[in-house]
């Protein structure tokens, strides 16, 4: 019988993490009749999702967006959006210092909603799908949540221990991905663009 090599689906997350407290398997993750363990799974795995992408990599990160006002004068933020920073080389914290709340950003500088201006080359970290992220990503999630997911519903033993070194040597895989692609430089810091422009 042939097998087709694909990503890990979130239906296989979802049984993965099923399979370490010895349920078995379910065949969808939609519908109103799941059992409970599998409901509780998928909660897991969201949570643990939303944790690991909040963190920021070049997966989920655009650095050319462009933030525009609406007639109010305020900036809507999409609600995938995790994470908004200016760029320090074309925009002053002292004048603009945005942060997200609730579906617009609020400037600290002024503590206001209103803006005079919109913004390009903004850095965005975005929450996607399970299904839209890297492979390395995918299975260090998986680990991660079906470590949780067995703690809250066994509670830690042997099993357990197990589980949090394939997460731990999960997690240097994806950095290590991480590092392949993001070219990370000290010189990208604008902390260190300072130090070495003397501004």
């Amino acid at each position: 019988m042939a097998t087709t090599t694909t990503r890990t689906s979130q239906l296989e997350c979802i049984n993965t993490m099923l399979s370490t407290i010895g349920e078995a398997p379910v065949n969808t993750i939609t519908g109103s009749s799941l059992p409970i363990d599998a409901s509780m799974a998928i909660n897991i795995l969201n949570e643990v999702n939303r944790e690991v992408q909040s963190a920021g990599w070049k997966f989920n990160t655009s650095y050319k967006v462009q933030l525009s006002r609406n007639v109010d004068n305020k900036i809507p933020v999409s609600t995938d959006a995790m994470h908004i920073e200016l760029n320090p080389l074309l925009e002053s914290k002292s004048s603009y210092d945005p942060v997200i709340r609730g579906n617009f950003l609020y400037n600290l500088s002024t503590e206001s909603f209103v803006f005079n201006k919109n913004f390009e080359n903004v850095t965005v970290i975005y929450l996607l799908d399970f299904e839209n992220i890297p492979e390395q990503a995918r299975r260090y999630i998986t680990i991660r949540a079906s470590r949780i997911f067995h703690d809250r519903t066994l509670g830690a033993n042997a099993i357990h221990k197990f589980s949090r070194a394939d997460e731990v040597a999960s997690l240097a895989i994806l950095k290590q991905a991480e590092a392949s692609v993001a070219d990370h430089n000290i010189f990208n810091s604008y902390d260190q663009f300072k130090t070495v422009s003397r501004i």
